[in-house]
């Protein structure tokens, strides 16, 4: 039966007999010897015949397939829609994609069957094609449940090699929000990071391997200066960070932000560049105060202390980065363009002073680690030097840095 009445559905379909189609789509709905692949075909063949209320209809008819299930057959079905999303994106198809999302979705949420790398695998392909599909129509409400339901997934079933298949699918997120210009899609991206990295073993070499992809799509975003994407994606990094509690991957990250500011600053110039890299001032800035406020004292293993040092190391890497661009200038003098532009921001008028007191830490970093640079160099910005906002106990507690 399931074989005539699949065959009657293609040859309507083949025939353009759309409406005598929606008639048989029930009957295959309702015939119990119907198999999965019988609805495959017919909805592959709704959808390439541009057919979107067929193809629903025939999704929605083959929800009895979407059940507990074990290994073989979740990498069966997952693996067939995602092959139905791929078809969807080609013809432009929304509503089909939609369906077809939402039938994996609950499938993975009530799906709690052992799973190895290869099934990973194919959830991971199934959420790279679902996020990318959803991300080119703008719909933020759909991709957090992609983003965060496919991670939470993976999380629930993390091993070893699990964890390394899944980490494509945040690529070609990263990817597709940079095409997009979707920033909006941003921190869902990161939180759905952090879900994943929390269930990983090794979280510090997985965070690395991200990173690589991440430098390359920050180093991208940064062409463009009408942009704020560039900034968002260090700022919600920063956030990621912040939020782990996890000291090893303050250096990984501090790096490579500081690798993306010094090309955005050789692309641009440091004001142009400015707010790709004043996240990772700012962090600075925030630890600095609470330090002076809360510190006992130098302690290089302090968590405190080891961010300001690593701020003020790739802040001065991006300061010699620019002065090596312009002849006429020391590190010395970017840092104070760095200043005005961060003082002439207007949401950050309630915090200059402590602004302020920051770059002066970076000036006198610089002058302690750049002495032959520094030896003639006159400030420009009197606020900078005058008045000096460290004051001697505070240089006790900064030892480490002054």
């Amino acid at each position: 039966m399931s074989g005539s009445v699949t065959g009657l559905l293609h040859q309507q379909i083949a025939c353009g007999e759309y409406e005598q189609a929606a008639k048989t789509a029930p009957d295959m709905a309702g015939e119990k010897s119907a198999t999965f692949t019988d609805f495959v075909g017919a909805i592959q063949h709704a959808v390439n015949a541009r057919q979107p209320e067929l193809a629903v209809a025939l999704l929605d008819g083959s929800r009895r397939f979407f059940v507990a299930m074990d290994a073989d057959a979740l990498r069966l079905v997952v693996g067939e829609m995602t092959a139905v999303l791929a078809s969807c994106w080609r013809e432009k198809m929304d509503d089909p994609a939609k369906t077809a999302v939402t039938l994996v979705l609950e499938l993975l949420s009530a799906c709690d069957c052992p799973v190895t790398k290869t099934e990973s695998q194919t959830v991971a392909q199934f959420a790279s094609w679902a996020g990318r599909v959803i991300l080119r129509k703008n719909d933020m409400v759909i991709f957090s449940e992609i983003a965060l339901q496919t991670t939470q997934w993976a999380a629930r079933n993390m091993n070893e090699q699990a964890g390394e298949a899944f980490l494509p699918a945040f690529d070609s997120w990263m990817h597709r929000i940079l095409r997009q210009g979707r920033t909006e899609a941003v921190p869902v991206l990161f939180e759905a990071l952090s879900i994943f990295i929390s269930a990983v073993a090794d979280q510090k070499s997985v965070l690395g391997k991200f990173l690589r992809e991440w430098r390359v799509i920050a180093t991208a975003a940064c062409l463009n200066t009408e942009s704020p994407l560039a900034s968002q994606m260090v700022e919600q990094l920063l956030l990621f960070t912040v939020r782990s509690e996890n000291p090893e991957f303050w250096k990984p990250v501090s790096e490579k932000i500081g690798e993306v500011a010094v090309l955005a600053v050789v692309k641009h110039d440091v004001a142009t560049a400015f707010p790709v890299f004043r996240p990772l001032m700012d962090v600075g800035r925030v630890n600095l105060g609470d330090e002076l406020k809360f510190g006992t004292g130098p302690d290089p293993d302090n968590k405190r202390q080891r961010i300001i040092r690593l701020v003020c190391l790739e802040t001065l890497k991006i300061a010699d980065m620019a002065a090596h661009m312009d002849l006429a200038s020391v590190a010395g003098d970017k840092i104070e363009e760095m200043y005005q532009s961060w003082a002439n921001d207007p949401q950050y008028e309630s915090q200059i002073r402590s602004i302020q007191r920051f770059c002066q830490l970076l000036l006198i970093y610089w002058t302690n680690n750049r002495k032959r640079a520094s030896k003639k160099w006159t400030p420009r910005a009197k606020n900078l030097s005058e008045p000096l906002l460290l004051t001697e106990e505070d240089r006790t507690k900064l030892i480490f840095l002054l």
